[in-house]
């Protein structure tokens, strides 16, 4: 086949030089004088002309070229091009590069076909230029934490599994056991599903409290989390990776926040294949179910980097027994504390509202609001609940809704800690501070509270 290429210069012809020096197959048609010269010196076809005469063309012979490929970044000159070339050939196929705005005008043309110079980069560029970059990242956690250093794993109060997915990553790039680098909580494992993994995967949590996490000179890691999570200051944080949003400025060694990731256990994977360590099949078990488990299975919240970490860990992954981890025996306890919440939901619009009064565990509050999302209609589930001497308030939206995590942020960051993604936040506030700033917990305040943000966000996307 023979190819034209239209270009300005030879960016394009440096892009394809591997390829077009084997064949001389492609006839670079440039505007620039000295770039037609450059690209014979490297072994390229080419000829300078001035683009948008039609003499030009004539002289080529279009009959002879089976594809055109236009690269032309001044978009009036492009047009121009565009409009000789369809005048001379109707049916010449056209390739045309351009921006990602541009390349998305309809023209109704068959025989032209427009790409985003956006998605080249992405496809061919990104992929190696983010390995380089978690490279050096791997490198830099590496250094951080010496041979003979103990390290402490700190997880979120009740921890989930991206967490214990991450955590396991974390051990691993830096070979480590787990007697020299456990993983630590100030609460512990509450979830059914998540109690099963660590059965299941053999994975010991161990409670610490605040005195205990520096003990002999421990070094610290948070692995999902951030040291404002926490209701009292951490003293020296070394490692924080996280993908939730960043709450209030705080200070570590190093810090790899990436919050358009639906998941941790994503940023781990990109982590274990940069430095070229094959998963086991118990950490690929682990950080699957990680991602699968925060982004409903890539339904909510997810990033092309969370579809291809999970495509990478499937296969060493055991997948029967994700399926073990995530059906569980459900205590007859936390069934009657649904069923009771159940009785008291307030359907607002597409609102769903519960407030489920005193609860002894905090995991039912976001299970019951993923459960009212499920309700006919239902765009929006808000439940909260009081557990032990904090207010805990759980936010859920459908895909196409966002700012759950904004909406929260607002209402309670001051009082309390709250923030999370657009489709799912949640927020924790101490009682006292609660009934100070709004006279009184219970369901018509929470609910007057958040959905008329709701209703305002609304509003605001509708425009």
């Amino acid at each position: 086949m023979q190819y034209l290429a239209i270009c300005e210069d030879d960016l394009l012809f440096q892009f394809m030089r591997k390829s077009v020096t084997k064949r001389s197959e492609v006839l670079f048609l440039v505007h620039d004088p000295e770039a037609a010269k450059r690209i014979k010196r490297h072994g390229g076809s080419s000829r300078w002309a001035e683009l948008e005469k039609e003499e030009t063309y004539k002289k080529i012979r279009l009959d002879h070229i089976d594809q055109s490929i236009l690269f032309i970044r001044n978009p009036e000159l492009r047009e121009e091009i565009y409009s000789l070339l369809r005048r001379l050939k109707q049916d010449l196929p056209i390739l045309s590069l351009a921006s990602e705005e541009e390349a998305s005008r309809d023209r109704n043309d068959p025989a032209l076909r427009q790409l985003p110079i956006e998605d080249i980069f992405q496809e061919f560029c990104g992929p190696q230029l983010l390995d380089t970059l978690n490279r050096q990242k791997v490198e830099k956690i590496r250094s951080l934490f010496g041979d003979k250093d103990k390290i402490h794993i700190l997880l979120q109060h009740d921890p989930d599994p991206d967490g214990i997915g991450g955590a396991l990553a974390l051990r691993e790039l830096l070979g480590r056991k787990r007697a020299t680098t456990p993983i630590v909580t100030f609460g512990g494992v509450t979830r059914p599903e998540n109690l099963a993994m660590i059965r299941l995967l053999d994975v010991q949590i161990d409670r610490i409290t605040y005195e205990d996490l520096h003990h002999d000179g421990a070094k610290l890691a948070l692995v999902d989390v951030q040291p404002p999570y926490f209701d009292r200051p951490l003293k020296h944080v070394d490692l924080v990776v996280d993908h939730h949003p960043k709450r209030t400025p705080f200070s570590a060694g190093f810090t790899d926040l990436r919050s358009q990731y639906g998941a941790t256990s994503t940023i781990f994977t990109e982590y274990l294949r940069a430095a070229g360590v094959e998963p086991s099949q118990r950490l690929a078990t682990a950080l699957l179910y990680g991602i699968k488990s925060d982004t409903l299975f890539l339904e909510r919240g997810s990033h092309y980097a969370d579809l291809e970490a999970f495509t990478f860990l499937y296969p060493f992954a055991n997948r029967a027994m994700i399926t073990r981890m995530e059906r569980p025996a459900l205590p007859r306890a936390d069934l009657e504390a649904l069923g009771r919440a159940l009785s008291r939901l307030q359907l607002d619009n597409g609102v769903a509202v519960i407030h489920m009064g005193e609860i002894k565990r905090e995991d039912v509050i976001p299970q019951m609001a993923e459960f009212c999302l499920q309700i006919e209609g239902v765009d929006w589930a808000v439940v909260s609940g009081l557990c032990g001497d904090r207010v805990v308030i759980s936010v859920r939206n459908v895909g196409y809704v966002k700012s759950a995590g904004d909406i929260l942020k607002r209402l309670f960051d001051e009082i309390g800690s709250a923030g999370g993604h657009r489709s799912m936040a949640k927020a924790v506030v101490p009682i006292e501070r609660f009934k100070e700033h709004f006279g009184e917990v219970s369901e018509k305040v929470i609910r007057e509270a958040i959905v008329s943000l709701i209703r305002q966000r609304e509003q605001e996307l509708r425009g």
